[in-house]
């Protein structure tokens, strides 16, 4: 079975690369920071690429992969 990306996969994912952090993001999309992250790691893990880089207490970059998205 193939696994399907979600709506909301990607709605966290543009939010988030817009927002600049995953705290942001889930300030605007009203969830919790984990949720935004979960759903990122796991569609990076579908995709089998890196979308964002991490940056502890200073945000994200969105990778050339994630930006191609």
């Amino acid at each position: 079975m193939t696994e399907r990306i979600s709506l909301r996969q990607l709605d966290y994912f543009v939010t988030a690369a817009e927002a600049g952090t995953m705290t942001a993001a889930a300030g605007r999309l009203h969830v919790s920071q984990s949720a935004v992250s979960l759903a990122i790691a796991e569609l990076e893990r579908q995709m089998g690429v890196q979308l964002v880089l991490r940056h502890k207490a200073k945000g994200l970059t969105v990778t050339e992969a994630g930006r191609q998205l």
